[in-house]
């Protein structure tokens, strides 16, 4: 549920980008093109959405990265 979300949060935020292709192991910088400007707006889509804070300091690499994040902190 959380990764199939998440495919629908990157296609609202970044349009270039198709749903379709992503998987768990994208990388967000070199397979999605998340810059740091779309990383920024996607970290507070998916803060509102799934009502958690990221930390500063959370390795968010890939879309698994994200998606265990979001399952572990999610209220």
């Amino acid at each position: 549920m959380v990764f199939e979300k998440l495919k629908e949060i990157f296609g609202r935020v970044m349009p270039q980008c198709d749903p379709a292709t992503i998987t768990m192991d994208s990388v967000l910088a070199t397979d999605l093109g998340v810059d740091s400007l779309n990383m920024m707006l996607l970290a507070i889509t998916v803060e509102d959405e799934f009502k958690i804070r990221f930390s500063s300091d959370a390795k968010l690499e890939t879309v698994k990265d994200i998606v265990d994040y979001v399952e572990a902190n999610a209220k």
